[in-house]
């Protein structure tokens, strides 16, 4: 095992916690984005951001981001996909526990590795998702349903930059002042 990253930026950024306004934009930008009118592979491949989103905080705010708060938005999710009630709940509660268990370890790795811990997450809630409409009696869906947790995989660094942003902003006025 590689040592922490233990650059300033690393080190200082999430030591100021981020403020709930940051945290409910993000949730809300990416509830927004997966209910765009996908359709056809686009659907498959389209990576679950809220999801992604709710990782990343349960991760560097988990007294903020919990597993209440993953079951809610969960519940948002179904209805707005017009699932099962639940599914995505159950599968949202599941990540967001595995998120925080793993919070430590996580962030003890490089970005590279922080992304190989998220597609496992990430594949899990696909397959608590996959089981559910299995045992639904719903067809399987093939191996293109693993298409969306690697893009997820891919998207955790951009995320991570960006969702980083507001800290180091907030760092550099306050190192200015």
């Amino acid at each position: 095992m590689r040592p922490a990253d233990l650059t300033p930026v690393a080190r200082d950024v999430m030591k100021l916690p981020a403020g709930p306004g940051l945290i409910l934009a993000s949730l809300v930008a990416a509830y927004l984005f997966n209910s765009l009118p996908w359709a056809g592979w686009a659907l498959l491949a389209r990576p679950d951001l809220l999801l992604l989103v709710l990782v990343f905080w349960a991760v560097h705010q988990p007294g903020s981001v919990g597993q209440g708060l993953a079951f809610a938005l969960g519940l948002a999710m179904d209805v707005g996909d017009s699932m099962l009630l639940g599914q995505h709940a159950l599968a949202y509660v599941v990540a967001a526990y595995g998120a925080q268990v793993i919070r430590l370890r996580v962030l003890s790795f490089a970005m590279l590795e922080q992304s190989l811990h998220v597609l496992g997450l990430m594949v899990v809630a696909t397959a608590v998702i996959v089981l559910l409409n299995l045992l639904l009696g719903s067809p399987a869906p093939g191996p293109a349903i693993l298409l969306s947790p690697v893009i997820a995989c891919l998207a955790w660094g951009p995320l991570t930059w960006l969702l980083y942003l507001p800290g180091l902003r907030r760092m550099r006025r306050e190192a200015a002042s």
